[in-house]
């Protein structure tokens, strides 16, 4: 006799995950609706409609029911139904079957219902920790192993495969540099340079990297940084702006430098303002 799925599982509940046709359920665009949200909104992300196509909705949506006009409303989800909206037209045209988008209903009670749903809508993308680069090459490097393709690994990961062999660089940097990554106390672009080095030069610049963004933050911390590894930056060539007003302040043989670099007089030319030089 076949187990419930609870016992098998050793769950301690389950819910009822339903498969939905995209098309439709209703993605609410009226800015008055409690379980409006302006994402949905944004336009369609061709990296997810080919990873849905080729995969399907892996995720699920929350839906609930609409007791007024009784369709079935999205909750949390809005992007992926819209990809996947888009995903089954390319499919139908191949004569392929659609993709289902599998969502579930939470149980409220009526007078908690609206609070809650827009409270979720508030944190669904709020609360969600960002994957760090050295994680995502680790997954690239496991799909690899896996066989995949390069058009496959281009679905999954929603990129180049010349973007998939840079972020792969950073797993051959050392320890301390890929920890350093993964605080965020360098980026990935400071890493995938210290890759370059040997072992040994990796741990030393990576704990001169973090010794000069101490205490710093934007700007600043990028300036300090950049001057660790590239050393002292190349001087910035002025812009004729900044020269003209250096030019304000000038006397002398500064002044008459200046005014041949915007060309006002020739090399050798005698020196003097330049209304002196003008006709009378």
């Amino acid at each position: 006799m076949a187990k419930n799925s609870v016992d098998v599982y050793g769950a301690k509940t389950k819910t009822n995950l339903m498969g939905f046709d995209p098309d439709e359920l209703v993605l609410v665009t009226d800015e008055k609706h409690p379980l409006y949200d302006s994402r949905v909104h944004l336009p369609l992300d061709e990296n997810m409609v080919r990873n849905i196509d080729y995969q399907g909705v892996i995720q699920p949506i929350e839906v609930c029911k609409n007791t007024e006009t009784g369709k079935i409303e999205v909750v949390l989800g809005r992007q992926r139904v819209k990809n996947a909206r888009e995903a089954n037209r390319r499919r139908r045209e191949r004569g392929d079957p659609i993709r289902l988008v599998p969502g579930f209903v939470r149980s409220l009670k009526p007078k908690d219902r609206v609070k809650a749903l827009t409270t979720a809508i508030a944190s669904e993308n709020v609360m969600r920790k960002q994957e760090t680069p050295i994680s995502r090459a680790e997954k690239m490097a496991q799909q690899i192993a896996l066989g995949r393709s390069d058009a496959e690994m281009e679905v999954i990961f929603g990129c180049k495969m010349a973007t998939i062999h840079e972020a792969l660089r950073l797993l051959e940097c050392c320890q301390a540099v890929r920890d350093a990554v993964e605080s965020g106390t360098i980026k990935a672009n400071h890493a995938l340079k210290l890759a370059e080095l040997p072992p040994e030069e990796q741990r030393a610049k990576v704990e001169a990297l973090c010794v000069a963004g101490e205490g710093a933050k934007g700007h600043a911390k990028a300036r300090a940084q950049r001057a660790v590894l590239e050393g002292e930056a190349p001087p910035r060539m002025m812009t004729r702006k900044k020269i003209e007003a250096e030019l304000e302040q000038a006397t002398g043989e500064r002044a008459s430098a200046l005014r041949w670099v915007l060309g006002f007089v020739e090399d050798g030319a005698a020196t003097g303002t330049e209304d002196e030089r003008r006709p009378t």
